[in-house]
C-alpha cells in the first residue's frame, strides 16, 4: 500500500529505487566499578582505544577519493584532531580516577556534558557540530568493546545506482563510501538541515531526506521508493502513474541542472542592465573550490569558527596558514574574513565560561564581538593573523553582531595596536584593510546612519536579524512559520538599511541564507541589493533569476505593495514580484 513520509529537505533531487536498510550500530554503554589497582590499566585500555580509532579514521580517509568527496575527508581529519583533544582525554582519565569506573562510562559522562553545552548554542551551524563529538566518542567506545567495530558498510553491495539507503544516521566516512558506490539517495531517521550529513549530501549531489522518524520500521528491504530531496518527502510503494510522473520530473531536473552549468561564465546582469556581484559563503577548502567552480566573484563570508572547535585555540601562525591557503585557492579573488562568532555557551581551552553559561538566553548574551572584546588577547591573535594575510591579496575583515559605534571604535583601536606590533616585527600588512560590520541586530539596522560612518562596508546577516526582529527561532518547528522575509516590518527594515547604505556610499552585502534562496532574489533586487553572498551550491540558481528579472518592474511592485497593504490579500509579495516579470 502506498504511503508518504516527511522529513527535512536538505539535498534536492529526485531518486527512484529500492530500499536497503542499513544496520544500526547503536552501542549500549553500561557502568561498572573498578578497583584502585585497576585504574592505570583502565586508562591504558582507553588510550589504546583512542589509538585504534585514529587508525581506522585515517584508513577510511586514505580510501576515499578526495576529488569527489573532499568534504568528507576534511571532516574525518577534524575527527582525528578531536581524538587528540587534551581536554576530552584528560577529563575522561580524571573521571576514571575519581569515580573508579570503566572507561566506556567515563567517556559517556564527558560526552553528555559536552553535548549539553552544544545544545544551548543558538547558532544552528555550530550547535550541530555536537554530532562530530558524538561520532568520535562512539567510535572510541566501539574500540573499547569486546568486538572491534567493523568497517563501515562492509556488507553493502558495491554498486548502488538504483538503491536508496535508509539508516538511523550516517557518518562522513559512511556517506563518502555510499557516494563512491553510486547510491541513488539516502534517508535517515536522525539529522537536520545543518548536520554534516546534510552538508555533505548536498555537496556530493546525493538526494537526501533527513529526520524521517520511524523510517526503518515503516520501510522494508527492497520496497520501491521515490525520494524528493527538494520537498523533503519519500513515497513508498508508488503506483505506476506516480512513478511515471517522477521519472519525468527527474529528467526535467537534470535538464535544468545542465542549463545552470551553462551560466557559469555569463554575467549576473538583469534584463534592464543592472549589474550584480555574486559572492559565496565558505569555510573549508572544498567550499572555496566549489565557489570558483560556479564563477563566484569572491568570498563574501569566510567563517573562522572551525579553527576554534578542534581543541586548543589556534595560534597566530596556524590562523595565518589557513587564510593564506584560502587566498591561494582563490587565486586573486577577494576574501572577507569574519572574526570569531561563538557564544559564551561554547568554551575553548583559553577561556573559562563557567560563570557565563548561566545566561538565561545565550542569543542575548556574551557572543561574537562582545566575547572578543572581553577576551582581547584571543581577539588580537586573530586580528594580527588577518592583517598579515591582507599583505598578499584582497582581504577584508568583517566583525559579527555589531550594535554600537563604541564597539567599532574599540575594534579599530585594537587593530591599531595589532598594526603597531606587526610594525615592530617588520611584518607587512595592508594599512588600509577594509573593516566591515555585520548588521544582525534590529538596533544596529536602525542606527545604520551612525554605524556606517565608522565602517568601510556592511554585511546584513538575515539569519539573526529576522530571528531578533520576529522573535521566532527558525529552528523551532512550533514558531518557524513566523520566520518570514515577507513580513512588512522586515521588508521595511531591510529597505531602510539598504537605502541608508546607498546614501552613505557604503557597500552592502546580504550573506544570510535568505540571500541564497532563488525565491527571494527578486525581492532583494527590488530592495536595491547589488551584492549577494551565499552557499556556492545556490549561486547559479540565483544568477538565473537575476538574468530573467526586470529590476525596474520589481521595484514598482514593491513600492505599490508598501503603499497598499491590501495587495497582500490576493497574493504574497514574492508572487506579485514574479507576476510583474515579462514572459520568458
Amino acid at each position: 500500500m502506498s504511503f508518504t513520509l516527511e522529513g527535512h529537505a536538505v539535498a534536492p533531487g529526485i531518486a527512484i529505487g529500492r530500499v536497503h536498510l542499513a544496520e544500526s550500530n547503536e552501542l549500549e554503554i553500561g557502568e561498572h566499578r573498578i578497583g584502585e589497582d585497576d585504574v592505570e590499566n583502565e586508562i591504558h585500555r582507553y588510550r589504546n582505544a583512542v589509538r585504534a580509532a585514529r587508525e581506522q579514521l585515517l584508513e577510511i580517509a586514505n580510501r576515499i577519493d578526495s576529488s569527489v568527496a573532499a568534504p568528507a575527508v576534511e571532516i574525518i581529519e577534524s575527527h582525528v584532531l578531536m581524538l587528540g583533544d587534551s581536554k576530552i582525554r584528560q577529563s575522561t582519565e580524571d573521571h576514571i580516577r575519581r569515580e573508579l569506573c570503566n572507561a566506556e562510562w567515563a567517556l559517556q559522562s564527558q560526552l553528555e556534558q559536552i553535548l549539553s553545552e552544544f545544545r544551548s548554542i543558538e547558532d544552528d551551524y555550530i550547535r550541530t557540530r555536537g554530532e562530530d563529538v558524538t561520532q568520535v566518542v562512539r567510535l572510541v567506545q566501539s574500540k573499547l568493546g569486546d568486538e572491534a567495530a567493523s568497517a563501515p558498510f562492509e556488507n553493502i553491495p558495491d554498486r548502488l545506482a538504483d538503491t536508496l539507503v535508509v539508516a538511523m544516521d550516517l557518518t562522513p566516512g559512511e556517506l563518502a563510501i555510499l557516494h563512491q558506490r553510486g547510491v541513488a539517495g539516502i534517508v535517515t531517521e536522525h539529522g537536520g538541515p545543518h548536520s554534516h550529513t546534510a552538508i555533505l549530501s548536498s555537496s556530493l549531489g546525493i538526494p537526501a531526506v533527513l529526520g524521517v522518524h520511524g523510517a526503518r520500521s515503516m520501510l522494508k528491504e527492497n520496497d520501491m521508493l521515490i525520494l524528493d530531496g527538494g520537498l523533503g518527502i519519500i513515497l513508498a510503494d508508488p503506483d505506476q502513474a506516480t512513478l511515471d510522473h517522477y521519472q519525468e520530473v527527474r529528467k526535467e531536473a537534470e535538464h535544468f541542472r545542465r542549463s545552470l552549468i551553462s551560466l557559469r561564465n555569463r554575467p549576473a546582469v538583469s534584463l534592464d542592465g543592472v549589474e550584480i556581484s555574486l559572492q559565496a559563503n565558505a569555510e573549508r577548502s572544498e567550499e572555496l573550490k566549489q565557489s570558483l567552480a560556479v564563477g563566484a566573484d569572491g568570498i563574501g563570508l569566510y567563517r573562522t569558527e572551525f579553527l576554534y572547535l578542534q581543541g586548543s585555540p589556534p595560534d597566530e601562525e596556524d590562523q595565518l596558514a589557513e587564510y593564506l591557503s584560502a587566498l591561494e585557492l582563490l587565486n586573486g579573488a577577494s576574501l572577507t574574513i569574519r572574526t570569531l562568532d561563538l557564544g559564551a555557551d561554547k568554551s575553548t581551552d583559553a577561556i573559562d565560561f563557567s560563570q557565563l553559561r548561566r545566561a538565561a538566553n545565550p542569543a542575548l548574551g556574551l557572543r561574537a564581538i562582545r566575547l572578543c572584546l572581553r577576551d582581547t588577547a584571543l581577539f588580537m591573535t586573530q586580528l594580527r593573523a588577518i592583517l598579515r594575510a591582507s599583505a598578499t591579496e584582497k582581504v577584508r575583515c568583517l566583525i559579527p553582531m555589531i550594535t554600537s559605534v563604541q564597539e567599532i571604535r574599540m575594534v579599530r583601536s585594537l587593530l591599531e595596536e595589532a598594526k603597531a606590533e606587526l610594525d615592530q616585527r617588520n611584518q607587512p600588512y595592508d594599512k588600509h584593510m577594509p573593516l566591515g560590520g555585520m548588521i544582525e541586530v534590529p538596533a544596529a539596522a536602525l542606527a545604520i546612519d551612525d554605524l556606517g560612518q565608522e565602517l568601510d562596508f556592511i554585511s546584513v546577516g538575515t539569519n539573526d536579524l529576522l530571528q531578533y526582529a520576529l522573535a521566532a527561532d527558525r529552528g523551532d518547528e512550533q514558531v518557524a512559520h513566523l520566520y518570514d522575509l515577507q513580513h512588512p516590518g522586515v521588508v521595511r527594515l531591510l529597505r531602510y538599511v539598504l537605502r541608508e547604505a546607498e546614501t552613505l556610499d557604503l557597500p552592502a552585502t546580504v550573506c544570510g541564507e535568505a540571500a541564497g534562496d532563488p525565491r527571494n532574489t527578486r525581492l532583494w533586487l527590488a530592495l536595491g541589493l547589488c551584492n549577494f553572498s551565499m552557499h556556492p551550491g545556490r549561486l547559479l540558481e540565483v544568477k538565473r533569476v537575476i538574468r530573467e528579472t526586470d529590476v525596474g518592474a520589481a521595484r514598482e511592485v514593491l513600492k505599490a505593495w508598501l503603499k497598499d497593504p491590501t495587495l497582500s490579500r490576493a497574493s504574497s509579495l514574492l508572487e506579485l514580484l514574479d507576476q510583474s516579470q515579462p514572459s520568458p
